[in-house]
Parts: C-alpha cells; sequence; structure tokens
C-alpha cells in the first residue's frame, strides 16, 4: 500500500487552542500549503511582504508531501496574503497568543490509502475496527529524525558523551534526503577533508560554515567553541531526535511484551500489537512514559527500571543530562503517552483505485493528539 502519491492524498489541519479577537499584540493567520514545508513557505511570505522570519512564529512543523492548514502569527500586518498558488494565508483575527507548540491540540487527518489488493480490504477493515478499540503505540515516526546520518550517528548522542569533534561532524557533513547536490557534494568535501580546516574554511558557502571553519584554523580543538556558532533551534531539534530516540527505545522494551509484529521507523523496528488483554490496555491507556532528560518523573518502578536501562544501553547515564558544557539548550524531561487511541476513526470511502491499476484504495480521517504521527499509525495498519 502506499500513501503521499499527491500531496492531496494527506491532508492535514492544526487544532489551535487560540482565540481571536479584535485586538492583540499579534496577527493571526491560517497558513494553507501544498507541496511545501513549513519553513520555506513561511519564508516565502515573508519575502514577499519585505519581512524577516523572525517576524513569524508557528505551532509546529507540517509535512512538505500534504496538503496543510496550520496557525502562526506574526507582528506585523501582511499586504500579499498569496505569494505563491500552492502557499497562502487568512487572517484570523488579533490574538495576545504568539504561536507555539503549546498551542497545539491536536491535528485533524483525511488520508487516502493506494494501491491496495482487492482482497486485503477486508484484512485492513479489521485492522482499523483494532485501532479504534485498542489504539497503536505512540512512537516519535519518521519525520523526527531528520537530523540523523546512519554513518555519522546522532549529533545529540556525541555531545551529551563530550564527543564534541563527531557532534560537530554530524552538524556540518550529515546528509539528508532534501539537500541539493551541490549541498551533498559539500558536506561529502568536508568529511573528506576534516581536520585541514583551512582548506575547509576555502570551501565553506554558508556563514555559519565560515565562522566554525575560521574557529578550528585557529585552535583545531576548540570544538565545543565552534558548536556554540550554530543557530540553538538547529541544536535543539538535534538534541530532541536523539531524545526521541532513547523515548522509542524505552517503549519498544515495554511493548515488547505484549507485541506481536514489529514496525519499521527510520533504521530500526520497533513491536507493536494487533490487540491487547483487558490488562495490558487498562496499563498502558494510561501509563506516560517521561522522555531522558532533567528531572525525569516514573509513574512506577517498571518505567524507572527501563529508562536506566536504556540509558545503560547507550554508554550514558543520567547526570550527562544536565549539559553542564552546553548550556544553551536545556535537556527537559517531558511525559508522552505510552499509547494512543485515534479520536472518530472512520473509512470515508472504499474505492477503484484511480492510479493503480486493478487495486483500491481507501480514504480515512482520524484526529491525533499533539505530538503524535499519523504515519506511525498507518505503519500499524
Amino acid at each position: 500500500m502506499k500513501i503521499k502519491v499527491k500531496p492531496e492524498d494527506f491532508i492535514v489541519e492544526e487544532i489551535g487552542n487560540f482565540k481571536a479577537e479584535s485586538r492583540g499584540k499579534f496577527y493571526l493567520y491560517k497558513l494553507f500549503k501544498t507541496g511545501w514545508n513549513t519553513l520555506d513557505a513561511i519564508r516565502k511570505i515573508a519575502k514577499k511582504n519585505n519581512l524577516s522570519f523572525n517576524n513569524f512564529r508557528y505551532c509546529g512543523k507540517k509535512d512538505r508531501y500534504a496538503k496543510t492548514a496550520q496557525f502562526i502569527t506574526i507582528d506585523k500586518k501582511i499586504i500579499n496574503e498569496k505569494p505563491d498558488e500552492n502557499v497562502y494565508v487568512i487572517f484570523q483575527g488579533m490574538t495576545n497568543v504568539e504561536a507555539s507548540p503549546a498551542q497545539i491540540m491536536g491535528n485533524r487527518f483525511i488520508i487516502k490509502i493506494r494501491d491496495i489488493p482487492p482482497e486485503k480490504i477486508e484484512l485492513l477493515e479489521d485492522r482499523i475496527n483494532k485501532i479504534k478499540k485498542f489504539g497503536f503505540p505512540n512512537y516519535f515516526g519518521d519525520q523526527r529524525f531528520g537530523s540523523y546520518d546512519k554513518n555519522l550517528g546522532f549529533f545529540g548522542e556525541k555531545i551529551l558523551k563530550g564527543h564534541y569533534n563527531g557532534a560537530l561532524k554530524c552538524l556540518l557533513c550529515s546528509i539528508h534526503s532534501q539537500d541539493s547536490k551541490e549541498e551533498k557534494e559539500r558536506k561529502r568535501f568536508f568529511f573528506e577533508n576534516w581536520g585541514k580546516f583551512d582548506k575547509l574554511e576555502k570551501a565553506a558557502r554558508t556563514e555559519i560554515e565560515k565562522r566554525i571553519f575560521k574557529i578550528l584554523k585557529e585552535k583545531p580543538k576548540g570544538f565545543l567553541s565552534a558548536i556554540h556558532e550554530y543557530p540553538v533551534e538547529e541544536i535543539s531539534m538535534a538534541l530532541s531526535a536523539y531524545q526521541s530516540y532513547l523515548w522509542n527505545n524505552m517503549l519498544g522494551r515495554l511493548i515488547m511484551e505484549v507485541g506481536t509484529f514489529k514496525i519499521p521507523i527510520k533504521c530500526w523496528l520497533y513491536p507493536s500489537y494487533r490487540e491487547l488483554t483487558k490488562e495490558s490496555f487498562d496499563y498502558l491507556k494510561n501509563l506516560e512514559i517521561p522522555t531522558h532528560g532533567i528531572k525525569p518523573g516514573f509513574v512506577d518502578v517498571k518505567v524507572e527500571d527501563v529508562y536506566n536501562q536504556v540509558l545503560v544501553d547507550e554508554g550514558l547515564y543520567q547526570e550527562k543530562m544536565s549539559m553542564r558544557k552546553y548550556r544553551k539548550v536545556i535537556l527537559k524531561s517531558f511525559l508522552r503517552q505510552a499509547i494512543v487511541i485515534p479520536d472518530d476513526l472512520k473509512i470515508l470511502e472504499i474505492s477503484n483505485d484511480d492510479i493503480y491499476r486493478d487495486k483500491k484504495s481507501i480514504t480515512l480521517s482520524f484526529t491525533l493528539p499533539r505530538g503524535s504521527f499519523a504515519t506511525v499509525l498507518l505503519k500499524n495498519l
């Protein structure tokens, strides 16, 4: 089966906790986009209105290969509300609350699944009914691990262990699918010539690269100082990716006891289930697991043991979470639901696929709470 064959096959609408008023500090808009990621869409709007990206705030990032609607706030009113055929905004009113992840209540989805063999429809309907009843493991999805490079690993792991040279390599040499050909070639050059910082400074193209290689040319072991030059937001995202990986490993250990199959997320396989006993369901549906970070809260000894087991497996210990030598980001621990039961999950349509010959398509609608991934639900199907 296939998803996101067309952007219109994956529709997401953000549910925000905003109250639009006639007066306020910020202009509240709804951003509609198709085939664009959130940051590039905002940059497009900013450029067309002679504004800086810093004038904008958003709640969450939405997929590029989708048709999405989300809230943004701007500290100035804009004139050009439709800078591109596939990017536009609609004014909602004024607000005193800036857009941030805290303002997201959830997301509504309408998703078309394609290329389904007709004989699998009944099985898929049964899986949908099972998920309506028992939910699915609330793993962080592939989108969370965009900064991960399978050859260089996680930036977060390196910096927590004090491997600053490796951490800086992750930032400057990791190659991602969305990189341009020129970016990929430049990153390979950085990796192959690492240590020859005078040569790398000449090859640098961005201001950040130039500043970092200038520091390293003058102080070849100054990796931590160089990391401090990197934008805090990108450092925070890279740390969150590793934090999410650790959390997925914790949940995987807990689900393993009831798991009957595995789902792929990025480079890893995690256990999942088709149905649960009453005892297991009662435990998991109310279970919240802390992410690794400062001052984690444990609901029971079992969760605390799993938390510590994952640390041991990764060669870490709790004191490392404070990151005493890098103070720009605080790695806070927060609680996350172990499993999620989607709200109002239903089949809107079963039809002949208009792209894949002799195959069927199913259109689903459902709502998920903030931070849960529709792609993980689909992997469970």
